[in-house]
């Protein structure tokens, strides 16, 4: 016997409905979307965050650095003003030989100068490598942080490599220290080399030269000159700082 089995008839989805599961379906994509965009965003500004603080770190690690510079040429400037005097007043017969080179030597450790200020970039680096740099908002920040990296950067860049050149060329020309620059970590008895070169005329195209004063103002002023840039860039490091730490709160 034939078993007939009854047809339902399907149910017809009217214009309406498609319209309605069309409308849900694009709203789901589309805040699905707007969430990943947001989220993305959030992540790039705490990423821009973090590297902005970084920065911070270095510069308040630059600021110590600087001032200790400035401490350092500050001393030394005036050891060397003196030291102007000291010679003036042996050319005019005031001091014996001996007791000018006695009284020049008395000063080598107050005119020691020479280290230079290198300034800690790699967060900057870090900043730009990573692309968020490009999503600080604003054009002042960015304009500044540039400015302290890159221009001044170069410039005391220029700076360092020529007062290197000047700490040299004074510890031959000016004051030779007995025993080198770094005579108090080599346990030598400085006041033996000291002797030593007064008694063997070590000093005569030095210490005893009449070009004696054009080589110390020649430090002098290059100190001086290095002082500036010091000044400048405390002034600018401190700029610097606040307007992040402003900027990231």
């Amino acid at each position: 016997m034939e078993v007939h089995h009854p047809h339902h008839p399907t149910h017809k989805k009217k214009w309406s409905e498609y319209i309605v599961e069309f409308i849900m379906l694009f709203a789901a994509v589309t805040l699905g979307f707007f969430a990943e965009n947001v989220r993305e965003h959030q992540v790039i500004e705490q990423k821009t965050k973090q590297n902005l603080q970084s920065i911070v770190l270095d510069l308040s690690k630059d600021s110590l650095l600087i001032v200790e510079r400035i401490r350092e040429y500050e001393n030394a400037s005036k050891a060397l003003d003196e030291l102007n005097i000291i010679f003036l007043e042996y050319q005019s017969k005031k001091y014996t030989t001996d007791q000018y080179i006695d009284k020049v030597l008395l000063m080598k450790k107050r005119t020691r100068f020479g280290a230079s200020f290198y300034m800690n970039n790699s967060s900057y680096k870090n900043t730009i490598a990573s692309g968020s740099f490009s999503n600080i908002q604003s054009i002042e920040l960015k304009r500044k942080i540039a400015d302290y990296y890159e221009v001044y950067g170069a410039k005391l860049n220029d700076n360092n490599r020529i007062l290197d050149d000047i700490v040299e060329y004074y510890t031959i020309k000016t004051l030779p220290l007995p025993g080198g620059r770094l005579n108090k970590f080599t346990g030598i008895d400085s006041t033996a080399l000291n002797n030593y070169y007064k008694s063997n005329g070590l000093f005569t195209s030095s210490l005893l030269s009449k070009d004696f004063i054009v080589y110390n103002q020649k430090a002098l002023d290059r100190i001086g000159l290095y002082l500036l840039l010091m000044n400048t860039f405390q002034e600018k490091n401190r700029e610097l700082i606040s307007l992040l730490r402003s900027g990231i709160e």
